[in-house]
């Protein structure tokens, strides 16, 4: 009878366990996204709700009141460094990201974190880190689930883009990478480059099209013609070459490159090398 009794508990256990551990889907799924631009690497965290043939703006999130961004827990976003959104000035750090909606507008709140759940009655203006507007895009489609997204993306910033419904939102990030790259390389070719040193001084001047007379200085440092030269050595300074105007030493330099990207059976470096050599063959 006490066995009986055990194995009788014992099931029950077992039952109200598989019970406890019955795992749903979660209406709004969170959404974590790292994303490095310029220098800078910033993460978000938000929850995604769905449209489900709701009206939304001016409905389920009403105008001219405070909205977390998401659902469940407040949107959090951080900054490795400090950036700009929409020209305002931004600290490096970890924030809550609210927004107030109007008819034609957008407003988007960096604000400190705090332990707030949810969307908050009113903003304490001390708290207030930024912000920031923009009006409203009407889109052609509509997106059924909420989404932020970094977008258009350059060594410079990007955008951050709120889509949900039938409308969009764009806020300008810029990293500030140029004067922070700038600072940096100064810094480096003052305490014993590297050949790594020179070549990526070379080509972010290259890209950015600051100097382009230094960056042919540091790419022949990087890499001198006298070295046994790999393909990419030779990419860099045919381009480099190319937008100095020195035409046919870029010439020379891609078609060498293109032969050893050959040699080396590198698909994507006879690519990329056949279509600078055939430029520089038109000029």
């Amino acid at each position: 009878m006490k066995k009986k009794s055990f194995l009788l508990l014992l099931s029950l256990i077992i039952v109200t366990s598989s019970f406890a551990q019955l795992k749903s889907p979660n209406a709004s799924p969170r959404s974590n996204i790292s994303q490095i631009i310029g220098l800078v690497s910033i993460n978000l965290d938000y929850s995604r709700p769905s449209k489900k043939s709701r009206e939304i703006f001016g409905g389920l999130v009403p105008y001219n009141k405070i909205w977390r961004t998401g659902a469940n827990n407040p949107t959090t976003i951080s900054f490795s460094d400090y950036v700009k959104i929409n020209d305002q000035l931004i600290s490096a750090g970890e924030y809550h990201l609210y927004s107030v909606p109007t008819e034609s507008t957008l407003d988007l709140v960096i604000y400190e974190k705090t332990d707030a759940w949810g969307s908050l009655p009113t903003f304490d203006k001390s708290k207030v880190i930024a912000r920031v507007s923009s009006d409203f895009i009407d889109l052609p489609n509509t997106v059924e689930t909420f989404t932020i997204s970094f977008e258009n993306i350059s060594n410079n910033g990007s955008t951050l883009n709120i889509m949900w419904d039938n409308k969009l939102a764009v806020y300008n990030i810029d990293a500030l990478t140029k004067d922070k790259m700038i600072n940096n390389i100064n810094n480096v070719m003052n305490n014993n480059p590297s050949s790594n040193d020179y070549s990526r001084a070379a080509m972010y001047y290259f890209e950015e099209d600051i100097d382009i007379e230094k960056a042919m200085e540091w790419i022949n440092k990087a890499y001198k013609d006298s070295d046994n030269l790999r393909y990419w050595h030779l990419r860099y300074k045919a381009l480099i070459y190319e937008k100095a105007g020195k035409l046919n030493k870029a010439l020379e330099y891609a078609e060498s490159g293109y032969k050893r990207a050959i040699e080396s059976k590198a698909v994507d470096g006879i690519n990329s090398l056949e279509i600078i050599y055939r430029r520089l063959s038109e000029k």
